[in-house]
């Protein structure tokens, strides 16, 4: 019986719990600035009719406000200039890399060339088995062209990554000029 009770209890409680809800009317949202702009047309008439030796806090607060959005709109400017000085120093340490490849790859391709010289050297001797050195030189040449080709790739990349800090250049002297104080 006790049990019964419980459950009987809980569902009443949970039925007028939603019902209680859903009959309740739903809050319009509003936000500040429509509360504000909603107030401010009628306002509007009503401050015409106000004495002009009475304007002048009106008048000071209104530059405060026009200032206030110059700063905001200066801050916004400043930010983005420093957005693009940030993306420039990361693709000159971007470029500082690939040079860094570039010349790790120029080494490996002039210890390869040694390596053809000495084996080209030795058959040009008549030293050592003859099939044996040309295949080793065939394969040396190959590897050199493999290598060769790197240094092409990471020059192509050096350059788009030059040309494209060169525009991040530009825009940033715009930027600056957009953020001095006029």
């Amino acid at each position: 019986m006790k049990r019964f009770f419980y459950i009987t209890l809980t569902l009443l409680v949970t039925v007028a719990f939603f019902s209680g809800c859903a009959s309740m009317p739903e809050m319009p949202k509003v936000s500040m600035p429509d509360f504000i702009s909603s107030d401010k047309e009628s306002d509007d008439g009503l401050y015409r009719k106000v004495p002009a030796s009475m304007r002048a806090d009106v008048k000071e607060a209104e530059f405060d406000l026009k200032r206030a959005k110059a700063n905001a709109t200066l801050a916004d400017e400043k930010l983005k200039l420093a957005e693009l000085k940030k993306e420039r120093e990361i693709l000159k340490n971007k470029y500082a890399r690939y040079d860094k490849d570039l010349s790790g790859v120029l080494v490996k391709k002039a210890d390869v060339w040694v390596e053809i010289q000495k084996l080209e050297a030795i058959d040009n001797s008549n030293l050592g088995n003859r099939e044996d050195n040309i295949k080793r030189i065939a394969s040396l040449k190959t590897k050199k062209l493999g290598i060769e080709s790197d240094v092409i790739e990471i020059k192509a990349d050096m350059d788009t990554t030059q040309l494209r800090i060169k525009q991040l250049s530009k825009q940033i002297s715009a930027q600056e000029k957009k953020t001095k104080r006029k």
